[in-house]
């Protein structure tokens, strides 16, 4: 049937017309059939494809982190041994005075058990003469500690450098000027330079 120009009309019920004109009506439904196939057969593709990139870039990670936290801890382990390597050192000269102040402590206790005991007997010359030297000699060794040089040291951690910032002080004992160079005199000014010797620190 020619209904309208241009198009072909063909009763349902003629099925010798559509042999004829070898009409398939599954024609488009296998098109778009085998279309969805091919995207499913895709999109399996590109889950395979993400999941081996997911693999690699995990595993590029894990390699990064484990490197990096291989050398955070050789950093901790170099900072905390440099710590405890001028704490030591420090501790140690501390202990060296304070052994010092301890053996003086302790003469002055003998020396002054001795006088009294001196006030109580017969005084002999030979006596007086031991404890003054005795005096003498533990003045010395009093004032060599009094004027020692003493020092310590702050120490605080700086976590945004990631390291120990150490900070000597002293804390006994007044170093002398020695050399002391007056330079550039006039009316108005002078330029004093002083170089100080330190003596029993660290």
């Amino acid at each position: 049937m020619n209904i309208h120009k241009g198009h072909k009309v063909i009763s349902i019920d003629d099925e010798e017309t559509i042999k004829k004109e070898n009409i398939n009506i599954n024609k488009e439904f296998e098109e778009n059939s085998q279309k969805v196939i091919n995207l499913k057969d895709k999109i399996e593709n590109e889950i395979m494809q993400i999941d081996k990139l997911y693999e690699k870039v995990e595993k590029e990670i894990n390699e990064y982190y484990k490197k990096k936290h291989e050398e955070l801890i050789k950093k901790e382990k170099d900072i905390k041994d440099n710590l405890q390597n001028e704490v030591t050192k420090t501790k140690e000269k501390l202990e060296e005075y304070l052994s010092f102040s301890n053996k003086i402590i302790k003469d002055i206790e003998r020396i002054n058990k001795g006088i009294k005991l001196l006030e109580k007997e017969e005084k002999s010359m030979i006596k007086i003469l031991t404890y003054a030297s005795k005096i003498n000699k533990n003045e010395k060794e009093m004032k060599k500690l009094n004027y020692l040089c003493m020092r310590n040291i702050k120490i605080s951690f700086e976590g945004k450098e990631n390291k120990v910032k150490y900070e000597g002080y002293l804390f006994n004992g007044i170093p002398s000027p020695k050399d002391i160079e007056f330079k550039d005199v006039d009316i108005n000014s002078l330029k004093v330079t002083v170089y100080i010797i330190i003596k029993g620190i660290l």
